[in-house]
């Protein structure tokens, strides 16, 4: 989700500086996707998408697709959250030749990558007893080194560790006595830094102890309000930057030494995110805010200081989400569907624009960039578009590398 440790960013280079006129026309589009918002995880040759199932009633499935925009496989995994805006969300995670997918309702599988197969199954929230928030569960898991790491927000636990190969249990972490939230921990040294509700919490990969634990809440000033996180922390060297919408705002904190803790460097109320996201590129922030459900602005912040350098609402139309590759800005507005390629500086600056117009429901999905080709997913629909200058307009060195998200 995000690119590696979902930061939002992709290395790619070469990607085209600007767009025809009348906008990028899609490689293929896939239209029988079931329902949902997860974005794509590709691996090789292959891309992972999570959406409601074709075969089973209030289930998610994960759908595996080839290059070419072809089904490969589906295969049902978990229970969808069937109360406010019930659809599938988490996009899936790979490791290790599996495919790992967390449920809205806190079901937790394992597929073989090649062929779908269910490996195993873990019911995750009825064993641990999470505390579901309004929109049930939205995690993509973290994986690595034989593990799989799962914030659940539980009664008898806050996060959990499993062995990939069999999901059994290797360590659970004690209960912060919050409910969940719809956030993908990151990785910091040994520790995993996740979200829950309203407090921040970071567990030893290898023990799960508690090492620190923080009131974002508190350090956001909200006065008892907010308690709703949907966007993947920041990192870059000791910093740690969260921040959440509905007027929450944004807080920078160092991580102390020896797994010390939390120091409280600034607050930028205006950097509230609503479920966009946000990257830093070369020392700034950026990011849509929130200003209500269907509207917000266009935001860069300062890294260092948490100055803000620009706030810009876009003409007619709102916040969205934000990824950033080769230099650029690639934001999705969430209002009527408009994709736009964006030059980092001191002002919003748009080079390219169109609307997309295939797919349903909500446009919410975020972009992802792999290999040159841009995947874009609206509810039933996922659409490719290349971006690289050496296939379209211009020049430009193909990279080698493929991405996982």
């Amino acid at each position: 989700f995000r690119g590696v440790n979902s930061q939002g960013k992709y290395q790619e280079t070469g990607l085209l500086t600007s767009w025809p006129a009348e906008g990028l026309t899609p490689k293929w589009q896939y239209t029988e996707l079931g329902d949902g918002w997860s974005g794509v995880t590709k691996v090789g040759r292959h891309l992972y998408v999570n959406c409601l199932s074709d075969s089973e009633a209030g289930q998610e499935s994960v759908l595996c697709l080839n290059l070419q925009g072809k089904k490969v496989w589906q295969t049902s995994t978990g229970i969808q959250w069937a109360k406010s805006h019930s659809s599938a969300r988490a996009t899936p995670t790979f490791c290790d030749g599996r495919i790992l997918v967390y449920s809205g309702g806190g079901e937790l599988c394992c597929l073989d990558a090649k062929d779908g197969r269910l490996l195993w199954k873990s019911e995750l929230a009825q064993k641990y007893g999470t505390a579901f928030g309004g929109w049930g569960l939205a995690e993509s898991v973290v994986a690595q080194d034989g593990k799989v790491f799962v914030t659940v927000a539980g009664k008898k636990a806050s996060a959990v560790a499993l062995k990939l190969s069999d999901g059994s249990v290797l360590w659970e972490a004690a209960p912060t006595r919050d409910r969940g939230a719809y956030v993908t921990p990151v990785l910091y040294e040994k520790q995993l830094i996740m979200l829950t509700a309203k407090i921040v919490f970071a567990a030893d990969i290898d023990s799960g102890k508690i090492l620190w634990q923080e009131s974002y809440a508190d350090a956001a000033e909200t006065g008892g309000k907010g308690g709703i996180n949907c966007n993947t922390p920041l990192l870059k060297g000791r910093k740690l930057l969260l921040a959440a919408g509905y007027d929450q705002g944004g807080v920078m904190f160092e991580i102390l030494p020896n797994a010390k803790g939390l120091k409280k460097l600034w607050l930028n109320k205006d950097l509230d995110p609503h479920h966009g996201g946000m990257v830093e590129l070369n020392g700034r922030i950026y990011a849509s805010n929130w200003l209500n459900n269907s509207s917000g602005n266009w935001i860069c912040v300062d890294w260092n200081t948490g100055r803000t350098i620009y706030e810009t609402p876009w003409a007619k139309l709102g916040k969205g989400s934000i990824i950033t590759a080769d230099g650029m800005l690639y934001v999705y507005e969430e209002k009527r569907g408009t994709l736009a390629l964006v030059k980092p500086g001191n002002e919003f600056t748009i080079v390219s624009s169109f609307p997309i117009t295939y797919g349903t429901r909500e446009h919410w999905s975020h972009p992802v960039i792999s290999d040159g080709v841009l995947y874009l997913r609206r509810g039933t629909t996922l659409a490719a578009f290349d971006l690289r200058a050496n296939r379209g307009t211009g020049s430009g060195k193909k990279s080698s590398q493929e991405r996982r998200r």
